[in-house]
């Protein structure tokens, strides 16, 4: 997973402006889709089955993009009827850790025939497994004037199977330092959705410069995609 260090010069922060999304744990990540014709395959709803060639690691609600990645990494997309498959997706569901069922975002793309096919690259934010006692990435809070009260923020935290024993805490901070974070008011997760193995947070008005989470525990070693949102 990432080395998710403080902000410097030559490792900048973004900030979240209300109503934007950062991922505090989760990377976007290209995965290999299986080759032509057991990779892509495209019913008459337009729905586009996907097949990776390794654990993928996705999560559904995120888009997905289809990619040729060229010949030099033998990424090129074959389509049996020569339809279209690349282009930008919503993930509908996970139906095992190797496929995706995906929706069509792209005008381009939803109007397709039938078709079959592979190669190329898949790309989304895909789980990471991070170690006990990590901090994920952090987000400056921005509200665009100064003179008004930071927004309030909410959180997402999707698990890609049951994580035992858990608790990450949503942590503020005044300077982007280790040191500062603290964790805010009823910012302990320790329960996850028994069917989903999901959580979310509603929090109030958050007065901090700095957003992060940190995984405080999990007794077995599962991927965790956290979103923070402003």
């Amino acid at each position: 997973m990432p080395n998710y260090a403080v902000q410097s010069p030559t490792n900048p922060m973004r900030g979240l402006l209300r109503g934007d999304t950062g991922y505090s744990f989760g990377a976007l990540t290209p995965a290999t889709i299986a080759a032509s014709p057991g990779g892509l395959s495209r019913a008459a709803s337009g729905i586009v089955t996907l097949t990776t060639s390794a654990p993928h690691n996705f999560v559904p609600g995120e888009t997905l993009t289809v990619i040729d990645s060229g010949p030099a990494t033998g990424g090129l997309i074959v389509a049996v009827g020569g339809t279209r498959f690349g282009g930008n997706y919503l993930i509908q569901a996970i139906p095992s850790t190797t496929t995706a069922t995906l929706l069509p975002l792209d005008e381009i793309i939803l109007h397709q025939p039938t078709d079959t096919g592979g190669g190329g690259r898949a790309v989304s934010i895909a789980a990471e497994a991070p170690a006990i006692l990590t901090a994920g990435k952090a987000f400056g809070l921005q509200t665009g004037d100064q003179s008004r009260p930071r927004a309030s923020i909410s959180v997402d935290g999707i698990l890609l199977a049951a994580p035992g024993v858990f608790e990450v805490d949503i942590q503020g901070a005044a300077v982007d330092a280790d040191t500062e974070y603290a964790t805010v008011t009823n910012g302990v997760i320790s329960a996850v959705d028994a069917t989903n193995f999901n959580f979310h947070f509603d929090g109030g008005l958050v007065e901090s410069n700095f957003i992060r989470l940190f995984i405080r525990a999990r007794a077995n070693a599962v991927g965790f995609v956290g979103r923070i949102r402003g």
